[in-house]
C-alpha cells in the first residue's frame, strides 16, 4: 500500500511540474516585447545606445533586456514598475531631450496598464540643470513601437 501512495505522489508531483511548464509560455506572452526604431543616439542608466532598431522585453518587474536588432548587442536596464493607467494598445518609448541629448525614461509595453520607468542618472540631472540655466527647457520625445504581425 505504501508503494501505491509513493507512486501516486510521484505522478501528482510530475503533473504539477508539467503543468507549471505548460503555463510558462502564457506568462511570457503576457509580458510582451516591444520593437521600436529610435532615430537618435540615447542614454539609459549611464549606458550609451546608438540610433537604431531595438527590441525590449521585460525579464521581471525590475529589469528590461534591450537588444539592438542590427548589432545583436544586449544590455540590461534596471527599472521601476509604475502606472495602473488604462491599458495601452501600442507600445512606446519616451525620452527626455535636453539640447541634443536624449535619455530614455519610460517604456510602455502594448496590452499592459503599467509601464517601466528609469531613474534619472546623475549625468541626466546635471544635463537638466545646465539646460534650465541656459533657458532651454527639456522636452519629451516619443518613439512608437513597430506593430507586430
Amino acid at each position: 500500500m505504501s508503494q501505491i501512495s509513493t507512486l501516486g505522489r510521484f505522478f501528482l508531483s510530475l503533473s504539477l511540474v508539467a503543468g507549471s511548464f505548460a503555463l510558462t509560455p502564457n506568462v511570457q506572452a503576457q509580458q510582451g516585447t516591444i520593437t521600436a526604431v529610435v532615430p537618435f543616439a540615447f542614454s539609459a542608466n549611464d549606458q550609451q545606445f546608438d540610433a537604431g532598431q531595438y527590441e525590449i522585453r521585460p525579464l521581471n518587474a525590475f529589469e528590461l533586456l534591450v537588444s539592438n536588432v542590427t548589432t545583436h548587442q544586449n544590455k540590461l536596464l534596471p527599472v521601476s514598475a509604475m502606472g495602473l493607467m488604462k491599458i495601452q494598445p501600442n507600445g512606446r518609448l519616451l525620452f527626455h531631450r535636453y539640447s541634443n541629448e536624449h535619455y530614455l525614461y519610460q517604456v510602455w509595453m502594448p496590452g499592459r496598464s503599467e509601464f517601466s520607468e528609469l531613474r534619472p542618472t546623475r549625468r541626466e540631472q546635471q544635463t537638466m540643470i545646465a539646460a534650465k540655466s541656459a533657458s532651454s527647457s527639456g522636452n519629451a520625445v516619443e518613439a512608437l513601437a513597430i506593430p507586430t504581425r
